[in-house]
């Protein structure tokens, strides 16, 4: 009898791990969506088993819906991963080489014989990047068909950002083109490829390219600002423009089934070993391949008004994290969220989100704050610029700070506090302190 209980003992952990994990999980993600960071519907997996699939706020906020597991939402530019996925295939079948030169498919591109295939896809092409002109201005012209001989021109007629090979800077350009270099080389859509290579194989039946002629019921709406005074609805661009570098839309279920495809099916151990090597700073071939608190990933994400997406595989914990989020704006991501449900899952410390108040201090105070400060090999400096403190981290991105009192500060984006005191700051991020001394 004593043998019994104790194997049942045993069979019942695994369970009862899993259902604490998926209670902590919804617990973290719901005081991210009390705090306005989350709003959309969120997959997390780990050891093959799906342990939370919720949906969080609002669908529609005038039809009064909410979001559920079956909303459709943009993918934005982890469609790049599908892009380069296809790319992979026709490499393997001989129809293309990532050596290629850009002048092979289209002969008379400006220094198109310096350009590969490979830095189309790992962002180091330098071409000029056609979204950059795309402001809040031109959102009703791109919401509908564009031609795409139209974006081509645009992307060949602006000067380059740089040399081909010379730096990263991250890119639509590149991808818009190997879009059409697909169409070349296998005489169909780029849409066609993607069904047949991709969706069908893996029985995503509810993925597709043009999101904007969806059936209202089915899909989530964008808001560029979403939150109890403001709804601002934004319409997404028209699946002519994002194309091959962020046309698609699917759901969360669907985007798990190819993620049990990644790295095993589709493409050649070869191939996805290509797709898994940093090719400049940490993009591989369709992926970002990089690590959380010593724990590899492949991931992507993406944005625009309205929408906001992210996609975080762990290969060696085996766990899964897919956010798709209908509210958002410019600069907005979802990687803070998915850091903290990162957290969870892994077990590492984490905090829950907590609505911020931020009050307005003298410029006299925030000059105080000011200064370089460093801990180990790490150096931050807290610089004043038009009346707000900033926090300009090592690769030169300034992230605002909002004081909720003269020693006390938050970035509004991510679960971070900052507390400063006696020469020191000490930064409060996932349950974990990192004190930096002031050296000047």
């Amino acid at each position: 009898m004593l043998e019994r209980i104790i194997l049942l003992a045993i069979l019942l952990i695994p369970a009862s791990l899993k259902a604490q994990t998926t209670g902590e999980v919804n617990a973290y993600l719901q005081s991210a969506a009390a705090a306005g960071k989350f709003n959309g519907v969120a997959l997390v997996a780990k050891d093959g088993k799906v342990i939370l699939h919720k949906a969080y706020g609002w669908k529609d906020v005038a039809g009064k819906k909410y979001n559920d597991t079956s909303t459709r939402f943009p993918i934005l530019s982890i469609t790049k991963s599908f892009t380069a996925m296809v790319v992979l295939k026709l490499q393997e079948e001989g129809r293309l080489s990532l050596q290629d030169k850009l002048s092979r498919y289209f002969p008379d591109f400006p220094n198109g014989d310096n350009i590969t295939l490979a830095q189309l896809l790992n962002h180091t092409s330098g071409l000029f990047n056609y979204t950059d002109i795309i402001e809040e201005k031109d959102s009703a012209r791109v919401n509908y068909p564009v031609l795409k001989e139209l974006i081509v021109d645009q992307i060949r007629k602006n000067p380059p950002e740089h040399a081909p090979g010379e730096d990263l800077s991250y890119n639509n350009s590149g991808y818009y083109l190997a879009g059409l270099i697909i169409e070349k080389v296998t005489g169909k859509p780029y849409e066609q490829n993607v069904r047949e290579l991709i969706f069908t194989p893996l029985d995503m039946q509810h993925s597709g390219f043009d999101f904007n002629r969806l059936g209202k019921n089915i899909k989530a709406t964008g808001y560029q600002f979403l939150n109890d005074s403001i709804q601002k609805p934004y319409t997404f661009l028209d699946s002519t423009v994002g194309f091959s570098a962020g046309a698609i839309y699917s759901t969360t279920g669907d985007m798990y089934k190819w993620t049990q495809a990644i790295g095993k099916r589709i493409l050649s151990a070869a191939s996805w070993d290509i797709a898994f090597t940093r090719q400049a700073g940490d993009y591989g071939i369709g992926f970002r391949v990089n690590g959380f608190r010593g724990n590899g990933y492949v991931r992507h994400s993406g944005g625009y008004p309205g929408f906001v997406s992210d996609f975080v595989h762990y290969p060696e914990k085996d766990v899964t994290i897919i956010l798709f989020k209908n509210s958002g704006n410019y600069g907005e991501d979802l990687w803070p969220v998915a850091m903290g449900i990162s957290s969870v899952v892994l077990g590492l410390p984490y905090d829950l989100w907590k609505r911020g108040k931020a009050v307005s201090l003298p410029g006299e105070v925030l000059k105080q704050r000011a200064g370089k400060y460093v801990a180990d090999k790490l150096t931050i400096l807290f610089t004043v610029k038009d009346g707000q403190l900033y926090e300009v981290l090592p690769d030169g991105t300034e992230l605002l700070l909002l004081a909720e009192s003269s020693d006390t500060f938050y970035l509004e984006n991510y679960n971070t506090t900052l507390r400063f005191e006696a020469g020191k700051v000490t930064i409060h991020e996932h349950g974990a302190d990192l004190v930096m001394k002031r050296v000047e």
